[in-house]
């Protein structure tokens, strides 16, 4: 006999939700600042799993792998780089935007550097192939997690603000 039960959500997209409602322009932001990590995570996947078995040398070489993390993720910033200023903009005060913009952009090169390292790690470990899907999948979970941590970091900028005036 088959159980049936209602699927019950998971508590951490509830707490996501009710954070989305009470900021709705930081969520869109975070959104979209999500959506370019896996965009760029995706769309890179084949070419930068090309690059890296190309440098395939380098990578086995002790701290390779740091390098190219290092590398990658600064063209990877340096490709959004206006589009996180122009985003930011639109909820984030000029008196914090200092603050705001060295965070996420700590936030966005750190986790494209995860990307990045799971790529070589998976091509020096298994294969080209795998090495693309397992790009795509910590692309995905990146923008999830981008998704968060913009979103906490705009409700601490919030709380600073809070407490100046």
């Amino acid at each position: 006999m088959f159980e049936t039960s209602s699927p019950q959500p998971a508590s951490d997209s509830v707490d996501v939700d009710l954070a989305d409602l009470a900021d709705p322009i930081a969520s869109v932001v975070a959104v979209e600042l999500s959506r370019r990590v896996v965009r760029r995570g995706l769309s890179w996947a084949e070419p930068m799993v090309t690059d890296l078995a190309a440098q395939e040398t380098l990578l086995r070489q002790a701290g390779g792998i740091d390098l190219v993390k290092r590398i990658f993720a600064q063209r990877f910033y340096r490709g959004v780089d206006a589009e996180v200023v122009q985003l930011l903009r639109r909820c984030v005060p000029l008196a914090h935007a200092d603050f705001v913009l060295s965070r996420v952009e700590a936030v966005l090169r750190a986790h494209f550097a995860n990307i990045v390292g799971t790529a070589a790690s998976y091509l020096l470990s298994h294969d080209r192939d795998t090495a693309i899907q397992m790009t795509a999948v910590a692309a995905t979970m990146a923008g999830r997690e981008v998704h968060t941590e913009v979103m906490a970091i705009i409700a601490e900028m919030r709380l600073i603000e809070s407490d100046a005036q």
